[in-house]
Formats: structure tokens, C-alpha cells, sequence
């Protein structure tokens, strides 16, 4: 059950893209939204750093840029619960906190026991630069609940047509059940699809028993089961599918990776979610 949504704030048009994500979905299944805007190291640097002044204003200086800030999530979220309330949206409140980003989000998320965090996510622009989106895949990796990731670019849409990319994992079984809960007010479409390099007899006997499966776990959804031949890397054969469907979401499970993995194996989470332009909704593997 999605019935509540925490939707992390910094006032970038990322990220204000993200709330009007988090608002129709909340109101779709008439959830509760919660807006956090953590006020973080690198913004009380900036306050101090920000003019040449003596020690004595420099607080003061502080003080203005918090006030100013905790007064616009709250004016945010009035006007998020002003619009969306007639679309079923339950209520809008702010949390305002300081400290470490993805730390604070997971957190608030964990105590409070959301269903959901969405976040906004401006991809990477240049493979030299440090990524913009590692908070995104931060929180991923920690949070105790599913991300969506909203890049810049994409408009909402109800999402009528989704795509969840399966290697065929046991773990898909309980992120394919929640799925189809989270489609259920869309009357989407989820197409189940592995993308693989060969297809053969071994190949088609997993497919088979894996369809089976999940028919059998979760009965009642409208999955549609496609298997995929791929030449180039996961990730990218990922991608081309979601363009070519037009798919409004693409689907992944996260899974936990021991150091030797995470050392010789690209992510297809990280890689799908800086340079997606639909959003990107990440279950991470059950601990």
C-alpha cells in the first residue's frame, strides 16, 4: 500500500519537477505527501562566504538564508495541498532539517516508515564531472523504501505503460506484486522484460518457469512478458527499449553487490538513472 510519499526539496527546477511527480501520485492513490528540505553543509558555506562581512553578521546572514528557506517549503506545500486536494491528495506538510543529504532523507524516511521517496535528478552532462545525481543513487542504496527518480525533462503523465527489466531474480517476485499495487490507480500496463545476449533452449525454459511464477504470486496484474536480444550493454539495450515503447517508467530492482562486484560490474541502476529521461522507479533487494 502507497500511502506515504516523502519528496526531498531544494528548490531546483529538478527537484520542483519531482514535487508535482510526488503530488499526482500521492493524490492518485490518496496518500499523504511530505516535502524535506535539508539545509546542508555546503549551503552554510555558502552563506558564509557569500560577502565579505565581519564575524558579528555572518549569523544573522545564516538566519535570513534558513528563514528564507523553511518559509518557502512551507508556502510549497500549501500550495501543492491547495491544488491536488480535489484529486484525492490527503495532505501536504514540510520537514525542515540540517545535516548530510541522503543521510537525512533516509533516515526521516526509516522513522517515519514512508512507502515511497520520489527525488528529482539532473543526469550527468559530462563523464568528467562529479556525478550530480550521486545523492539520488545514495539514497537508493539506503533508503528502506522504493525511489523514484524524476530527471529535469520529463512531464508527468499517469504512467499507462511501464517497463520492469527482470534477469529472472527470485527478489522480482515481491518488487512485481508491489508494482502492481502501485499500478492499480492507472490501470497500467507492465511489461515484464529480460534483455539477454543469447537465446536458446536453457534461456527459454528460465523464461517459461519465471512467467509461471509470478502469474502464480501475483494473478490479478496485467503483465506482459517480452524477452529481448541484446548486442550492446544492459543498460543501454534498457534505455532503447524505454524509447522505442514509449514507455512513461522504467522499473529496476537494486541489488545488494559484495566490494568484488561493485568493483567489476557497472550498475545498470546508476547508468539508467543519470541519463534517463523518463522517470526511473528503483525496489531495492530486501535485506
Amino acid at each position: 500500500m502507497m500511502n506515504r510519499i516523502l519528496c526531498p526539496v531544494d528548490f531546483s527546477e529538478s527537484s520542483l519537477n519531482a514535487v508535482e511527480f510526488a503530488a499526482k501520485l500521492g493524490a492518485a492513490h490518496q496518500a499523504t505527501l511530505t516535502l524535506i528540505h535539508v539545509f546542508t553543509e555546503e549551503e552554510f558555506e555558502a552563506a558564509l562566504s557569500s560577502q565579505k562581512l565581519p564575524d558579528r553578521y555572518k549569523q544573522d546572514d545564516i538566519d535570513n538564508m534558513v528563514g528564507h528557506a523553511e518559509d518557502m517549503i512551507k508556502q510549497l506545500a500549501d500550495e501543492v495541498y491547495r491544488i491536488e486536494k480535489k484529486e484525492g491528495l490527503v495532505t501536504c506538510d514540510y520537514h525542515f532539517t540540517y545535516g548530510p543529504l541522503n543521510r537525512q532523507i533516509v533516515d526521516f524516511a526509516k522513522e517515519h516508515q514512508y512507502s515511497m521517496v520520489v527525488m528529482g535528478t539532473s543526469g550527468v552532462k559530462d563523464v568528467f564531472e562529479k556525478y550530480v545525481g550521486s545523492n539520488t543513487v545514495k539514497t537508493i542504496e539506503r533508503a528502506p523504501c522504493p525511489v523514484l527518480c524524476v530527471p529535469t525533462e520529463a512531464n508527468y503523465c499517469p504512467p499507462k505503460k511501464i517497463m520492469y527489466a527482470t534477469n529472472y531474480q527470485e527478489e522480482d517476485i515481491d518488487s512485481l506484486t508491489r508494482l502492481g499495487l502501485f499500478a492499480e490507480p492507472f490501470g497500467s500496463e507492465i511489461h515484464v522484460v529480460h534483455m539477454c545476449h543469447n537465446k536458446n533452449l536453457m534461456e527459454r525454459a528460465t523464461y517459461e518457469d519465471f512467467q509461471q511464477k509470478i502469474k502464480e504470486a501475483v494473478p490479478d496484474a496485467d503483465f506482459i512478458f517480452e524477452e529481448m536480444e541484446c548486442k550492446d550493454d544492459i543498460a543501454h539495450a534498457i534505455d532503447q527499449y524505454a524509447i522505442q515503447q514509449n514507455a512513461d517508467m522504467v522499473v529496476l530492482l537494486h541489488h545488494r553487490r559484495n566490494f568484488f562486484e561493485r568493483i567489476f560490474e557497472r550498475s545498470k541502476v546508476k547508468d539508467i538513472s543519470y541519463f534517463a529521461t523518463y522517470p526511473v522507479l528503483v525496489y531495492r533487494e530486501s535485506i
